[in-house]
């Protein structure tokens, strides 16, 4: 597909990408991001913004992002909350703690942003309930990552990326380029949900079975769902959702699910169109967990959610 992925790199500055991520999600849902400057923060390079209603200018919470390494930082990638909001009480308040290089960005690092700035962003919208347990990110486990998954589809799309994305002469990104940026990243995609569903796998007969022999019982679940057991390879040493995600791993598959059909709401030719992203901002992210998740779902589609979209995905 000749994609250079550092060409992709030189279009991709972090400040930018930031600025990028700031303004399309303000406009797609109707928020301000209002600089905080006067706080003493845990670090100097954590960022704070208040973030208000565009229209109404009332504010909705506070975000600190929290975005490069340090020594002894946590090293991953996640969204904490630091206050949970309640209506008429408290305002939400949130943390993005990432670790992303201070000059240009894989568009690999670019999705997980915009991927981690959506749960930012849930727990914020839908941190205004009456009740704090169903305040912000507070849904089933099994929806909890769709919103997230949904708003990685803006790091791929050739207009929204045009917005941001330019090289040292000020170049945005050729649409060409995207074009077979998205034909390459379709390259085994049942490979790679067969790969998920093998880490659910893995997670449930590790809770459920409680094995003796973890290494054995994970090679036979490889033997089952993937090619083939890579000798001396111990993967469940290195899954860390084992730790705090338990047997759910399989939620990240439904949510999945669900997020390609929460997509087909929105017009592939026109990502920014405000009308259904306040939609989708008002029955679905406001309400926080206040709802069932399947009842927010259907209300915005007008539909129960379904695989067909899914489907769709997979074999494009």
């Amino acid at each position: 597909f000749d994609v250079d992925a550092e060409l992709v790199r030189s279009y991709l500055d972090f400040t930018k990408a930031l600025a990028g991520l700031l303004d399309v999600t303000g406009r797609l849902f109707g928020l301000t991001y209002l600089p905080v400057t006067d706080l003493p923060l845990w670090d100097d390079e954590v960022r704070s913004y208040d973030v208000l209603d565009t229209a109404t200018r009332a504010r909705l919470g506070r975000m600190h992002l929290d975005l490069h390494p340090r020594e002894a930082k946590y090293s991953w990638f996640a969204q904490f909350d630091l206050v949970k909001g309640v209506r008429g009480r408290q305002l939400p308040e949130g943390v993005l703690v990432c670790n992303f290089s201070h000059g240009s960005m894989s568009h690999d690092e670019l999705t997980i942003l915009f991927h981690e700035f959506g749960h930012l962003l849930h727990h914020i919208i839908g941190g205004h309930q009456d009740w704090v347990r169903f305040s912000g990110v507070a849904t089933e486990w099994d929806f909890v990552e769709a919103p997230s998954q949904m708003l990685e589809e803006w790091a791929w799309d050739s207009a929204v990326l045009a917005s941001f994305a330019t090289n040292e002469a000020g170049q945005p990104i050729p649409a060409d380029l995207v074009g077979r940026m998205r034909k390459a990243e379709g390259v085994g995609r049942g490979l790679e949900r067969q790969w998920q569903l093998f880490l659910s796998a893995v997670a449930h007969t590790l809770h459920h079975d409680v094995p003796d022999d973890i290494t054995t019982a994970v090679q036979h679940l490889e033997d089952r769902l993937l090619l083939a057991h890579m000798p001396a390879r111990h993967i469940h040493t290195a899954f860390g959702h084992l730790n705090g995600y338990s047997s759910a791993y399989y939620t990240y598959v439904w949510s999945f699910i669900i997020a390609k059909d929460l997509f087909t709401a929105f017009d592939r030719d026109d990502l920014l169109a405000p009308d259904v992203a306040n939609r989708y901002r008002d029955l679905v992210l406001a309400p926080g967990g206040s709802r069932d998740a399947g009842d927010l779902v259907a209300e915005f589609l007008g539909r129960p959610s379904s695989f067909e979209a899914f489907e769709a995905w997979l074999s494009s």
